[in-house]
């Protein structure tokens, strides 16, 4: 055998041997999607008090892993706290607002960036994080329905950046009236328009998302979260201090409101059903001085009233409604747990723990 017959024989081992380790590595990470991919249907829940975001098994309805948010850096350990999360509708990424907890170098505390995390739901990673700025106590964050740009809140700025969800850059923001503390975000069916609560500002902000000018709507009371039915019919907004649903019908440009009973602590997150007849609401209290809670109330969009009052966990913040519309959740911020509810029958049927003070709550499909 002649010396170039000897090199061409090391050369294809040596090729056989990176392609037999390249497909052992190729079928170790299918193999992790697949393991993922078993699960149809899961939970990603923002859970601020564990600084980590939980993942629900919907399937078995039971606690599935916790997806550590801290990194390392500058040679300290950060952690982050979350506080919202949403599943892109493309289900193929899932968004976190985290707001720093700072961290400790040659033992002097200084100060971290806020920021939005990315999430690979197929591995449940993190694959992105995009610096935000500082101290921006960020709120709520939501993606446009053709997964090109996601939309952040910075409370305390008084601030609504635009991130281009390809690229992860900011690539504009506006900032809402001095002291309106912006909280909760939806946009419409048709991605045009961005429905924004106003807390101190009291009032719903509705914001045009390509030109990022914002116009209010004057409300009674203090604004948490706004949503959105799928028929883009109604604005609606959680008015805490009052009491109070907003109901805005966009075309008519009119508002009125649906009054909680008598026994409500402070409304906080809310969600339309699928077929736009029902939206649930969270009635948390506890927040400024106010009682806890234990109950999410069922208000009929068409008869414009309250038909239902279901009983959860401790202090009911965010809340969800399936795509079919048969399971509602709602994290239970004092309980630790996330409430199962039958929608057929508006009961609970499980509480599962997640960790401590579940904030934010979104759902992610296998497709």
């Amino acid at each position: 055998m002649n010396n170039k017959n000897k090199i061409f024989i090391k050369i294809a081992a040596i090729l056989i041997a990176v392609a037999g380790v390249g497909l052992l590595f190729v079928l170790a990470v299918k193999k992790n999607i697949d393991n993922d991919r078993e699960i149809k249907e899961k939970a990603y829940v923002a859970v601020e008090g564990g600084m980590a975001v939980a993942v629900v098994d919907m399937d078995n309805k039971n606690f599935f892993k916790k997806i550590d948010l801290s990194e390392k850096r500058d040679g300290a350990r950060v952690y982050y706290m979350p506080h919202n999360v949403q599943v892109a509708p493309d289900n193929k990424t899932v968004w976190v607002t985290a707001n720093a907890m700072g961290g400790m170098k040659m033992g002097t505390a200084f100060d971290n960036y806020d920021q939005v995390i990315v999430i690979d739901p197929f591995l449940d990673t993190v694959v992105k994080r995009i610096d935000m700025g500082k101290k921006l106590m960020l709120s709520h964050i939501v993606l446009t329905p053709d997964n090109s740009y996601a939309l952040a809140i910075s409370q305390m700025k008084d601030t609504i950046y635009k991130i281009n969800a390809k690229t992860f850059e900011v690539e504009k923001q506006i900032e809402v009236k001095k002291n309106g503390m912006p909280h909760g975000i939806r946009i419409s069916p048709d991605g045009k328009t961005a429905y924004v609560a106003l807390m101190s500002g009291k009032s719903l902000g509705i914001m045009n998302i390509e030109k990022m000018t914002l116009e209010e709507v004057s409300l009674k009371g203090e604004a948490v979260q706004t949503g959105v039915t799928p028929d883009g019919r109604y604005a609606l907004a959680s008015i805490y201090d009052v009491k109070s649903l907003a109901v805005y019908e966009i075309a008519e440009d009119k508002l009125s409101y649906i009054d909680l009973p008598e026994g409500a602590k402070g409304p906080v997150q809310i969600y339309p059903s699928p077929d736009s007849r029902y939206v649930y609401v969270a009635d948390q209290g506890y927040f400024f001085n106010q009682p806890k809670n234990n109950l999410v109330y069922k208000v009929d969009l068409s008869k414009v009233e309250l038909i239902k009052e279901i009983k959860a966990g401790e202090a009911p913040h965010g809340i969800i409604v399936s795509s079919d519309g048969k399971t509602i959740l709602t994290t239970n911020l004092l309980s630790n747990t996330v409430s199962v509810i039958d929608a057929s029958t508006d009961t609970e049927i499980k509480k599962i723990k997640v960790g401590e003070r579940p904030n934010g709550i979104s759902l992610w499909y296998y497709k």
